[in-house]
């Protein structure tokens, strides 16, 4: 992962950037050299101008250091806010945590790094969590939400399957319950999985429909004017049929696409 930074804001940081970001706002004016940076792996705050500008020229054999004093600078910052009962250590390194934590609890964010309403999940903790909220199309779903019980559905077919062809008929029903008991908890994850990359429900909704009634559409189009001219009406099925195929993958892929994009980061219009 590209290393990225924050830079100090008053009390709260701002971030994070890439150093191509930080650049353009040193350039800006935005970031002076006195302004705190910091970066993970870093042991604590130091002043912009470590990193980001141009150093003077080397003055350690004459015993000074221009940048001398710049960790003790960010832990004095760090004493003077854990003075002002904003921190519970002086440490420098538990300034940037603590700053960094309180901005992910403002927004929402939980450690995992995703948002506090769709949470990481665990393989059995998103079967529960899918067959409890059964039909609900509010709310948002975490990738590993969605996945994880895409899988067990998967495997539940794939179970109903094999009994089905072991069984004969007794295993038809096998599978008939599977499919039915699946398929609302199904569309419902799906939902909730597009708002949580903050888009409508209706990706879903409108696939469905257009799977149903533009299959129903062709077929009844190619009934009514099949009998007065077969020959005809058997190339423009074909064409047809060729139309709505490409549009149902294309629409397809897309949103298989937005399944296993990352969610937004704290809320969005849908929660």
């Amino acid at each position: 992962m590209a290393e990225q930074w924050y830079y100090a804001d008053g009390k709260d940081p701002v971030g994070p950037f890439p150093p191509e970001h930080m650049m353009d706002m040193v350039r800006g004016g935005r970031i002076k050299p006195e302004t705190m940076v910091w970066q993970d792996g870093m042991e604590g705050w130091e002043p912009a101008g470590d990193h980001f500008f141009r150093r003077p020229p080397d003055t350690s054999a004459t015993g000074t250091d221009p940048h001398s004093g710049a960790t003790n600078y960010a832990a004095r910052i760090a004493q003077r806010h854990q003075q002002e009962g904003k921190l519970s250590s002086a440490d420098p390194r538990a300034y940037a945590e603590a700053s960094i934590e309180r901005d992910r609890t403002q927004r929402g964010i939980g450690s995992d790094g995703l948002y506090d309403g769709a949470p990481s999940r665990s393989f059995v903790e998103a079967i529960k969590v899918c067959f409890r909220k059964y039909a609900t199309f509010k709310g948002r779903a975490s990738r590993s939400e969605y996945w994880w019980f895409a899988l067990f559905v998967m495997l539940a077919s794939i179970i109903g399957a094999m009994a089905e062809g072991s069984m004969g008929e007794d295993g038809t029903a096998i599978s008939a319950v599977i499919s039915i008991a699946t398929f609302l908890p199904s569309i419902s994850a799906q939902v909730r999985r597009l708002h949580d990359t903050d888009r409508s429900g209706w990706w879903v909704g409108g696939y469905l429909l257009a799977s149903v009634f533009g299959g129903l559409v062709i077929g009844l189009t190619v009934m009514s004017y099949g009998v007065q001219d077969p020959a005809a009406m058997a190339g423009m099925s074909a064409a047809l049929l060729a139309i709505w195929g490409i549009v149902m993958l294309v629409w397809g892929i897309a949103l298989f696409v937005f399944m296993v994009q990352r969610g937004t980061r704290g809320p969005n219009r849908f929660g």
